[in-house]
């Protein structure tokens, strides 16, 4: 994202769970489940698929796949917290 994009993370939380998601593999089970109710929040605060659909987990390359295959939010993209898509 460009230097002078703002971040939109409302909280503290939201940093400390933007810091693990470029770790998302090697969570436990647990917290991976919680790890991605935050994301997907981040997701739909920051870029909702611009076609309207959901977004699902992907392992390789690590991030979400919207259900339509156009779009892309790499774990690092969300992390930044900044929006960012690929398309």
């Amino acid at each position: 994202a460009p230097s002078f994009a703002k971040s939109v993370f409302k909280d503290s939380s939201d940093a400390r769970m933007a810091s693990r998601q470029t770790n998302f593999a090697s969570l436990p089970p647990q917290e991976q489940t919680r790890q991605n109710m935050w994301a997907q929040t981040m997701i739909q605060r920051i870029n909702p698929c611009p076609q309207g659909y959901e977004w699902n987990r992907i392992d390789a390359p690590s991030g979400y796949h919207c259900r339509g295959r156009n779009h892309f939010i790499s774990d690092e993209l969300l992390a930044e917290g900044k929006g960012g898509i690929y398309m």
